[in-house]
Parts: structure tokens; sequence; C-alpha cells
């Protein structure tokens, strides 16, 4: 699940591990077909603003806890 995604970056940096690779979370994210498209979309093509309202779009529709959105803005998702 894309949530799965998301929470071990979050865990991997916690533990003070930087491994985040964009290219490999898009991949990721578009191996989940229509549920992933607008973070694909979003990170694809978009801003990095973009891209966190896709992924904390895609917490709130899926009632995950909302705090999470509060990481997802913390950090950048886009290659520099």
């Amino acid at each position: 699940m894309i949530i799965d995604l998301i929470l071990d970056r979050k865990d991997w940096e916690e533990e003070g591990y930087n491994t985040y690779d964009a290219k490999q979370f898009y991949d990721n994210v578009v191996a989940y077909g229509e549920i992933g498209f607008e973070i694909a979309r979003a990170l694809d093509g978009g801003t990095e603003e973009n891209v966190k309202k896709a992924l904390c779009d895609y917490v709130i529709n899926n009632e995950y806890n909302p705090k999470i959105c509060d990481y997802i803005n913390s950090v950048k998702w886009l290659p520099e």
C-alpha cells in the first residue's frame, strides 16, 4: 500500500537513514495502478506542493491518521 511507502520512509529517517529515492518511490507508486494515479501524475510533472497535496489527499481519502500529512509536508518528494 502507498501508505506503507510513506511510513517506511518516515521510519527510516527517524532511525537516521536517508535512503529516499524519488525514482524508486515513483516506480512503487505507479505499480499500484489507479490507486496511485494522482500521486504519480504529481511526481511526474507537478510541483513539490502538488505532490504533497496528492499524498495528503490519499491519506485523508483513505481515512488514515491525518497527522501523517505533517510528515508529508515536512520533507521533499521530488528529486533535487
